[in-house]
């Protein structure tokens, strides 16, 4: 089902708790979102994943501003994984282009740019990332990821969980997760889909709940012919939802 929350009045107490996914690369929407959310020291952003490739130049200035940000906590995503599997095997031509065909030249052509130390420092930056973590707020467990739990690295950056999926956590963690556009949730055909999207209200995708303890956050940053992709941002102590 896609929820019509919107954010209300700040909850009172010590720094929120923000998430977002799958910038891919739109800048200019992640500072607007900073500004949305005023986003201060006492806050926490977590970003689950895919900030590089397709829009812009392929996330590198966002990867450069989180870099310097001690509050913003970055999970990998698959768009990581590509990047870091092409950059780090050159000859494996591959791997190579299946990041490029997956809009990664954009990203290889931006570190490209960057003098030696710096691409080095970003690379780095990305080797280190996590790809899960756990948190509570507002009285409620999460488990952050960018597709889905599983006791892989692969399923947990490029699994892809349909509209049912329930959280397989028996203490009931709700999974906030990206990667999946929410668009591929709705049981909508081809027509169907193309026609919804033409008609949502607000004029945009909006965050999906589903029924199971599952939430993607996928709205469709970077996607060029998606004239109604969003970046999306949930608040968990009160599950406010923020667009940009």
């Amino acid at each position: 089902m896609l929820c019509n929350a919107f954010p209300g009045e700040r909850p009172s107490g010590a720094g929120m708790h923000y998430v977002i996914a799958d910038p891919h690369g739109e800048y200019g929407r992640f500072l607007r979102m900073l500004t949305e959310i005023a986003f201060s020291a006492e806050d926490t952003l977590y970003i689950l994943g895919d900030v590089v490739d397709r829009g812009g130049v392929g996330g590198v200035d966002i990867l450069l501003d989180v870099m310097e940000r001690p509050n913003v906590v970055m999970l990998r995503g698959n768009h990581e994984e590509m990047c870091l599997k092409a950059v780090g095997h050159p000859d494996d031509q591959r791997a190579v282009n299946h990041w490029r065909r997956n809009g990664g030249q954009v990203t290889w052509e931006a570190l490209s740019r960057l003098d030696g130390e710096e691409r080095r420092r970003v690379l780095d930056f990305l080797r280190a990332l996590p790809d899960h973590l756990d948190l509570e707020a507002g009285g409620r467990g999460f488990h952050l990821v960018h597709g889905f739990p599983a006791d892989n690295i692969y399923d947990r950056v490029w699994q892809r969980p349909g509209p049912e999926a329930v959280s397989p956590f028996p203490d009931g963690r709700i999974v906030v997760a990206g990667h999946t556009p929410v668009c591929e949730l709705w049981d909508f055909d081809e027509e169907q889909l193309d026609r919804h999207l033409a008609n949502l209200e607000g004029g945009h995708m909006r965050i999906f709940h589903g029924g199971g303890g599952y939430i993607d956050l996928d709205c469709g940053c970077g996607y060029a012919d998606i004239s109604q992709r969003r970046l999306s941002c949930l608040r968990l102590e009160d599950m406010a939802e923020f667009y940009t």
